[in-house]
């Protein structure tokens, strides 16, 4: 028998997987209108390209380097996508605080979405194709 606390979180559970499709949507969309996507590394990257990102993806190096690409470059909006854990979390903060000034929009609206996937197996970006198939979305 299921209790009642099982059922909301099957329900929460539901409620937030119907809610990753929309957020990979958002994603191919905002890069195909040329907002720049900033993830960790090179496999993050990949599978961007294989959930169908298009646009520029632009792959972490180091703070400094991340602040004088967007000060050479006039970009108003950037996506801050890093992993979903701890170190990915400061990273993303500390991100932000970087390119505060250089870049009218830091969205982190989408990462922000994602992590309430953690508690359910997502803690990597390179791990969203995985994701999206492990629950029937692509």
């Amino acid at each position: 028998m299921v209790g009642k606390g099982e059922l909301r979180m099957a329900k929460k559970y539901r409620k937030g997987l119907e809610d990753f499709p929309r957020i990979l949507e958002i994603l191919v969309d905002e890069s195909a209108k040329g907002v720049p996507i900033v993830v960790e590394g090179v496999r993050d990257k990949a599978a961007l390209r294989k959930i169908g990102v298009k646009g520029e993806i632009i792959v972490f190096r180091s703070f400094k380097s991340l602040r004088e690409y967007f000060e050479t470059r006039d970009i108003r909006c950037v996506i801050l996508l890093l992993d979903l854990d701890s170190e990915g979390e400061r990273m993303t903060m500390i991100a932000k605080k970087t390119l505060e000034g250089v870049v009218k929009n830091i969205d982190t609206s989408l990462w922000k979405r994602l992590k309430k996937f953690r508690n359910i197996g997502l803690t990597e970006i390179e791990s969203l194709p995985i994701f999206a198939e492990r629950i029937n979305i692509r």
